[in-house]
């Protein structure tokens, strides 16, 4: 770096600093005093400039100083080299060489060699040569060995040469002419050349007389130099730079003191005055403050001495641990400062829950002192014990609730295990009260839970935990059990059932369903113990009676499978592994396809093709039929709109499931899915089955909401079902379609039936429609009874929907023959 540029720099960092150092103090002086750094140290704030600009010149001249006393250093180096060099050339005989002399010449050779020599031992030497004037005053060449300039380690280039005796050397160098004057002479400054940057040093050669008979020139590396010059200098300008941050330190420490000073005095004469404040101020607080030391109150205020009771001259001087509990008494002596709740006594003997607040401090600057400043909490105490009532009770019928249940499994099993003991865990169900609900209302179905829970508690001994899980979902918890004890408690439990519950004047029935599962037989923490009396509640669900069962391994199994089934639909339908099947509907009188079922079907990538049968039912308990069926519906509206181009009078029908039927959102969704498939309403026909219908007007609602839109609906499976004959022509549906289990027993017990409906169906102005027709005997039955439409083996079994497209093409417009 130049040395302008470092001395720019070493002025700039130092005028910098002290800058910042200016700033940071003036901010301090501002924020602790609100005063500037002039008003608070002018006359150590005026020295530090006058100083620092003394310091700044006075490093300015020892950094030259200490430059030139290295130059003076390399000089006197230098000159101690030539000097010795020159000898050897003068025992040598330097003076018999001149230009005329030939470069065989003997003395010529040894003095060549002698500065090669020299030269290679001296790396900081570039070049080494002597130089003669002759008879016309011009300087010429004696001795020059080659040199490596470049440093490549090659004598590659011209003036690498040897240059040979009698070359006239032309440049003029002010300093060789003082080395012919009879002085040694070095240049000042580096000579910059196509070769780079090299000084000279010139030495004169005496004559036996002691006249100068020639120069002895060194070009010396000037990078070596350079650094040299370079380290001391930076060195120099450390020193300097050092020395004022000493100074600038020794500044700031003072100003700093200085301000701490007057912030000292400034802070006693704010603390008199705020001691006298907070003097008047805890008169007027609401709240106690009590001043004490070595366990006697020393000071208190009026609102301390109404909080305990006391008057003034009775609680100063009384023992602190009069006023508090010995328990809490310990934990303020652990607690020396900071926030905590212990509990006092007043006067006439009450405890009260109280938060204090205490600090130490000095006291008339002698000893130490507690300040404690206490609030009364008795009502926020009552208020969190409701909060934690709340938190962890149900709020219909106060039991425990999911958290405190688990809380209490986990204490009652740590128990179990100390005394090595069971703990039966049973997971009750009061099943029917989703009809209840539907059909009473939920108010009606609350006072059955509390009906059911008040004679389970009746039931209850002191070592029985019940409490509620979830909707109609209980827990109970027996420590100390045997699985006899939880037998006879399940069924005290149960037997609740026997007897309907009254409310309102309404006798209603419930079920008991439990699952009971034991610890350590069954699992060893809460979580293990409820799922899996989950599980085995879960077996009881199909049942039609109160039952109790207790947990066995392979009710896991069941469970794990159906939960392996649910994963595999969730990714069939991801991965678009479901398929329709349809199965024509024929017109029985001209043998007109006019319809056709969507039917599902899995494609199982390993199982291949699956049956509903085997899915559908682990779809609609887990919640997955809802998402299937939307899908149906899409797919089946998608490929009908296709068809309706050359087949103008096919519908589809869809079997409709009790989840959506009963779900709110599902006739929105299904005029989204007719908009997005383009298919006209009136070709998609739902189909929903008897039980669907028994709350009838809470069906007739939803049908004419989803007659609305356009679509027809049949009722399937018809005959089977506990429908309301009565009812029915209230429902607005467009065909009945008679269970197969009828067409199959035409010539049995049932025969007599099959036509009832169909002559039933035409009275009501609806369509017929028989399913499962496989022979030529039902087909002719049908149309003898003038059944409108059947499907069936007979017709075509369920085909993919390119095989229905080849059978539709076969049979359009064509009669069936029988």
């Amino acid at each position: 770096m130049p040395k302008g540029i470092e001395y720019t720099l070493f002025v700039l960092s130092a005028i910098f600093l002290a800058v910042i150092a200016q700033l940071w103090l003036h901010r301090v002086a501002k924020k602790k005093l609100l005063s500037s750094l002039f008003q608070i140290a002018p006359r150590l704030t005026g020295s530090f400039y006058v100083i620092a600009v003394v310091l700044l010149f006075s490093g300015t001249i020892y950094i030259n100083y200490v430059e030139k006393e290295q130059h003076k250093e390399y000089e006197e180096g230098a000159e101690n080299i030539a000097r010795l060099l020159t000898d050897d050339l003068s025992s040598m005989h330097h003076e018999r060489l001149n230009e005329r002399t030939s470069e065989n010449d003997g003395t010529y050779l040894r003095i060549l060699r002698l500065m090669t020599r020299w030269q290679n031992d001296h790396p900081e030497i570039l070049s080494v040569y002597t130089l003669k004037k002759n008879e016309r005053g011009d300087n010429y060449f004696v001795v020059a060995p080659e040199a490596d300039y470049n440093r490549n380690g090659k004598i590659d280039e011209k003036r690498e040469q040897r240059v040979p005796i009698g070359t006239v050397y032309r440049t003029y160098i002010p300093e060789l002419e003082q080395a012919f004057q009879g002085k040694f002479s070095m240049e000042k400054h580096p000579t910059i050349d196509g070769w780079g940057k090299s000084i000279g040093a010139f030495m004169p050669i005496f004559k036996a007389d002691g006249t100068v008979d020639a120069v002895l020139g060194i070009d010396y590396d000037a990078n070596t130099y350079l650094k040299k010059l370079e380290n001391e200098r930076r060195k120099g300008m450390w020193i300097s730079f050092l020395v004022f941050l000493v100074w600038e330190a020794i500044y700031i420490l003072g100003v700093y003191a200085q301000i701490e000073r007057k912030l000292f005095a400034k802070h006693q004469q704010e603390l008199e005055a705020s001691e006298n404040r907070l003097k008047r101020l805890s008169e007027i607080t609401m709240e106690g403050i009590i001043v004490h030391a070595n366990g006697k109150v020393i000071e208190a205020n009026k609102a301390a001495c109404q909080l305990f009771g006391y008057v003034e001259k009775e609680i100063v001087h009384m023992p602190i641990q009069d006023l508090m509990i010995p328990e809490s008494l310990k934990n303020m002596e652990q607690c020396q400062e900071g926030i905590y709740e212990i509990q006092l006594r007043r006067k006439d003997g009450t405890i009260f829950h109280a938060e204090v607040v205490q600090y130490e401090y000095d006291y008339d600057g002698n000893e130490k002192v507690n300040v404690t400043a206490i609030r009364d909490i008795t009502e926020r105490k009552k208020n969190e014990e409701k909060m934690q009532y709340i938190a962890t009770h149900d709020d219909l019928t106060g039991l425990p609730n999911k958290e405190a249940l688990h809380q209490a499994i986990t204490e009652k099993i740590q128990e179990a295990s100390y005394y090595r003991e069971e703990v039966a865990v049973m997971f009750l169900e009061i099943s029917g009260m989703k009809t209840i609900n539907d059909f009473y209302g939920y108010a009606v179905g609350d006072q059955v839970l509390l009906r059911v829970v008040e004679e389970w508690k009746k039931r209850c001994d002191e070592d029985i935990l019940l409490g509620r899980w979830s909707g109609n979902e209980f827990v109970a918890v027996l420590s100390g059990s045997t699985k006899e004890k939880a037998k006879a408690l399940a069924n005290r439990f149960s037997e609740i059932a026997d007897e309907p519950v009254v409310v309102d004047g309404r006798e209603l029935y419930v079920m008991i369903k439990i699952g009971i599962s034991l610890y350590p037989k069954d699992g060893i923490d809460a979580k293990t113990l409820i799922r899996k009396a989950d599980i085995a509640r879960y077996k009881l669900r199909q049942n039609a009676a109160s039952q109790f069962l207790f947990f066995e391994k392979p009710m896991t199994r069941a469970i794990q499978e159906k939960i392996a089934t649910e994963r595999e639909l969730r990714r069939a339908l991801e991965k678009g592994e479901f398929v329709l099947y349809y199965q024509p509907q024929i017109q029985l009188d001209t043998g007109m396809v006019t319809g056709m079922e969507a039917l599902i079907r899995w494609n199982h990538p390993e199982k291949g093709l699956i049956s509903p049968y085997a899915f559908i039912s682990v779809a609609e308990q887990t919640g997955m039929i809802i998402p299937i069926n939307e899908w149906v519906i899409r797919m089946a509206c998608q490929q009908t709109k296709q068809l309706l181009e050359d087949f103008p009078n096919l519908s589809v029908s869809v079997n409709l499931s009790p989840y959506e039927f009963e779900n709110r959102r599902f006739v929105h969704k299904l005029v989204k899915l007719l908009e997005e498939t383009g298919l006209p309403p009136y070709h998609l026909d739902l189909e929903i089955t008897e039980r669907m219908t028994m709350d009838t007007e809470r069906a007739i609602v939803i049908l004419k909401k989803l007659k609305s839109i356009g679509v027809t609906i049949s009722m399937d499976d018809f005959g089977t079902g506990y429908s309301s004959l009565s009812y029915l022509t209230d429902l607005p549906i467009d065909r009945l379609k008679i269970d197969r289990s009828f067409v199959q027993n035409i010539q049995g017990k049932k025969e007599a039936i099959l036509p009832a409906i169909i002559r039933l169906g035409h009275n009501i102005g609806v369509k017929v429609l028989a399913e499962g027709v496989e022979t030529e005997e039902e087909v002719a039955y049908l149309k003898d009874k003038r059944c409108d439409e059947a499907q069936g083996y007979y017709f075509a079994p369920p085909l993919s929907y390119e095989d229905l497209i080849e059978f539709l093409h076969e049979h359009h417009y064509k009669k069936l023959y029988v």
